[in-house]
């Protein structure tokens, strides 16, 4: 039903995360010497002020989040707010984003990070709250709510990133990117694909609606109980889905992200968020999607073969967006390799050169214990 083929991951790693376009923050940036940012002989690692202890800054509540009434922030980012800060951190797949593309770095393409949390469920035994305020205070890119962690409440968390960003950031951003935490991304195409919004529709980011990404057409729910995606007649009776974007990575403006989070106020919540948001929720509002299928590979395999061939030949990657296959740190592999692309470094893959003629993928789990392995030509898509 989605393109979501990928084990579960701990809990406090069922993120998302809000890339926010701050075309104003950028543009001054460029134009003034005297930028927030400080001055490093490394662009991709700066040092944090001496005084990393601090707790972070409280803030009035929040007030109601759809149907939760006293809902509040544990942890508020004020990442549009501040100078840019980076070091290395000790979570595996948030530590990848941060060493695969450095919080100085976006903020020099005119990008913010944010990772989106809930609380600490009773049963977490392996991260303590303890260690999240101490993540926030060593890079304020956490943004956390006051409810539960849960798969079943991801959509509390969606429209929470999507109201921080459209709120929060109100006159610092235009654009937002919203993606999952285990997703490859090309940001350096996402940047050139926003420039060109820019330059060809410059009232975008405030009058216009914008929705684009990976666009599912007319999609049944799962009447199979067994099936993770199940969905009960009581939850959505309708036999289709309207059309909505994969929850992978899509990208929005203000102005829309503001008249979902406004009319999901009033529809009854949904647990599959993306399907919610960007179908229930958008159509009521009558906001066209915008289709960008081609940008998307459903196989990690294909990145893989791509920070080979740009390895080895410059080749350029067919695909922009895709999961990391569990692998934490191909994303960080992808991305410091792509670059080249952006400034013009790398070739156009020649004719019958394309993945899915050459790309050879090798087994990223164990064979199981049990049972007859089975060898047969598997075709990739």
């Amino acid at each position: 039903m989605r393109m979501r083929g990928r084990r579960l991951l701990p809990i406090v790693l069922s993120l998302l995360i809000i890339v926010l376009l701050c075309f104003s923050y950028i543009s001054n940036h460029l134009r003034d010497s005297s930028s927030s940012v400080p001055a490093a002989s490394d662009e991709f690692l700066l040092q944090l002020p001496d005084d990393t202890t601090s707790a972070p800054r409280l803030r009035p509540p929040a007030g109601p989040l759809l149907n939760l009434t006293d809902f509040d922030y544990l942890l508020a980012s004020d990442v549009c707010r501040r100078a840019d800060k980076e070091l290395l951190g000790h979570d595996s797949l948030r530590a990848a984003h941060r060493q695969a593309i450095a919080q100085s770095k976006l903020a020099e393409m005119g990008l913010q990070r944010v990772f989106l949390l809930a609380a600490l469920p009773p049963s977490e035994r392996f991260l303590t709250q303890a260690q999240v305020i101490s993540e926030q205070a060593r890079f304020g890119d956490l943004l956390q709510g006051n409810f539960v962690e849960d798969y079943r409440n991801l959509s509390y968390k969606h429209v929470m990133g999507l109201r921080w960003a459209a709120g929060e950031c109100e006159g610092r951003t235009k654009f937002i990117i919203k993606l999952d935490d285990d997703i490859i991304y090309d940001v350096f195409h996402l940047r050139r694909y926003l420039e060109s919004l820019e330059v060809g529709q410059p009232t975008l980011a405030t009058s216009s609606t914008l929705l684009a990404g990976y666009v599912l057409d007319a999609k049944p729910p799962i009447r199979l109980q067994a099936n993770k995606w199940y969905v009960t007649r009581q939850e959505y009776p309708h036999a289709l889905y309207p059309a909505y974007l994969s929850g992978w990575l899509y990208i929005t403006n203000v102005a829309t992200a503001t008249r979902l989070v406004a009319e999901a106020q009033r529809v009854p919540i949904f647990w599959i968020d993306d399907t919610w948001v960007t179908g229930v929720v958008r159509a009521r509002l009558g906001i066209p999607l915008e289709r960008h299928n081609d940008w998307y590979s459903a196989n990690s395999e294909f990145l893989d073969c791509c920070v080979r061939d740009l390895k080895q030949h410059n080749f350029e990657c067919e695909y922009s967006v895709g999961p990391n296959g569990g692998n934490d740190k191909l994303l960080v592999e992808f991305l410091h390799h792509v670059e080249k692309c952006y400034f013009d470094e790398c070739t156009k893959r020649p004719a019958g050169k394309s993945l899915r003629d050459t790309c050879v993928a090798a087994a990223t789990s164990r064979v199981p214990q049990h049972g007859l392995a089975q060898v047969k030509p598997l075709k990739l898509r």
